[in-house]
């Protein structure tokens, strides 16, 4: 049975872990990141360039997936690291970044979406310096974004209640509490069970397909983060049964062969299998990182084995889709187990990752500044891999 496809990934000799050189490339890419901020915005990318066809795609965009936003956030962590030093404080800079996007928003207009809009860049600035009117605007958002038919993390309600999540567990008021039940109270609604899989799914309208996603980017992993990460406020007949409809979800829609296992795409006719954060184990991995479910581990651990038995993806560096994003699902591992092991395999990846970020540099000749899909994720996973430790993944689990 096919987890993955081999040639989505690359045969590379293992390197050993090298702290000095993971500590020169993040001394390197924030000093290179600042120096061209200090001249111009930051470039989009010709990968990225190419994944956004259209006359905004060479614009320099400012949200959290592949814009300002996100980069602006590794590079405090490196800051905060002592690996740089930021030009001005946290809520200067993302004061501006709010006003860039808004003065020219990165899909022509002004949208919720947490990753790719508005919700995040509010998120941040309330959170760095607080603002009733700018705390205003986002509780309409959220609000109004409550019954988007996305029904998906990117551009749905799962994606704008972490705003709320994260203002919630940082100032305790009930307004976001409030927020955040309401959030999950559209979600719950449109959760139907499959009678044919005996699974409970979302359906996503998304991109003119009406889809059941399994992953974590616009799918069933994605949705259940939120979910569990809300799971406080939650009554308890619904912790219940979200904990009832994970477990049976994780088994009956896995894919096992042998000690290995994944998650597919979605639930339609057979796809290509994938094995990176936003379709496949990664990212089934990365989204229980709040779940309390020691009876899932197991299966767990036969995800992360897929994830080192593939080796590093073709794709090269990126959290969304990339080496380092599955080097992050390793790290969640490491947290979960405290077994070594897999540190020890995350940091095989991250060393990979880093080879593959050199030959991309010196092949397009400019950095990748974005968070989701190029360096300035493998900042945040070099500096999770220094540490010992998981914050998660950066702009979901945390910020800075």
């Amino acid at each position: 049975m096919t987890l993955y496809l081999p040639t989505r990934h690359v045969s590379m000799p293992p390197e050993a872990w090298d702290p000095g050189r993971a500590r020169a490339w993040l001394q390197r890419w924030a000093a290179d990141a600042l120096s061209v901020r200090a001249r111009q915005e930051w470039p989009v990318h010709p990968r990225d360039a190419e994944d956004s066809p259209g006359p905004e795609a060479l614009a320099p965009l400012n949200g959290l997936y592949i814009g300002a936003c996100g980069v602006w956030l590794a590079l405090a962590r490196a800051a905060a690291a002592g690996f740089c030093e930021l030009p001005t404080g946290l809520p200067e800079i993302f004061d501006q970044v709010l006003e860039d996007y808004v003065r020219s928003p990165d899909d022509g207009e002004r949208v919720p979406s947490w990753f790719l809009g508005e919700s995040a860049l509010l998120t941040i600035c309330c959170l760095v310096r607080p603002d009733a009117l700018k705390a205003d605007r986002l509780a309409e958002m959220i609000r109004k974004n409550r019954a988007n038919p996305t029904r998906e993390a990117l551009w749905g309600a799962p994606g704008t209640m972490l705003a709320a999540l994260f203002l919630h567990e940082a100032t305790g008021d009930e307004r976001w509490a409030e927020l955040i039940r309401d959030s999950a109270a559209a979600l719950w609604e449109s959760w139907f069970h499959d009678a044919a899989l005996d699974v409970w799914l979302w359906e996503q309208d998304l991109y003119g397909r009406r889809i059941r996603y399994v992953g974590a980017a616009h799918g069933w992993a994605g949705n259940l983060y939120s979910l569990w990460r809300a799971r406080a406020l939650l009554s308890a007949e619904q912790q219940a049964e979200l904990r009832a409809r994970t477990l049976e979800g994780l088994g009956r829609l896995a894919v096992i062969d042998g000690e290995l296992a994944s998650w597919p795409a979605h639930t339609g006719s057979p796809s290509k299998p994938l094995l990176q954060w936003c379709h496949g184990a990664p990212g089934i991995i990365t989204s229980l990182r709040h779940a309390e479910l020691p009876e899932a581990l197991p299966l767990l651990v036969q995800g992360a084995r897929s994830i080192v038995a593939a080796g590093p993806l073709a794709k090269g560096v990126a959290l969304c889709h990339g080496t380092d994003g599955n080097g992050a699902a390793l790290l969640e591992m490491h947290r979960r187990t405290q077994d070594a092991f897999w540190l020890d395999r995350a940091r095989e990846l991250a060393m990979w990752a880093i080879a593959q970020s050199e030959a991309e540099r010196d092949r397009y000749r400019q950095w990748r500044y974005s968070l989701w899909t190029g360096d300035a994720g493998l900042a945040c996973v070099l500096l999770d891999c220094l540490d010992g430790r998981s914050r998660g993944m950066p702009g979901l689990d945390s910020l800075w």
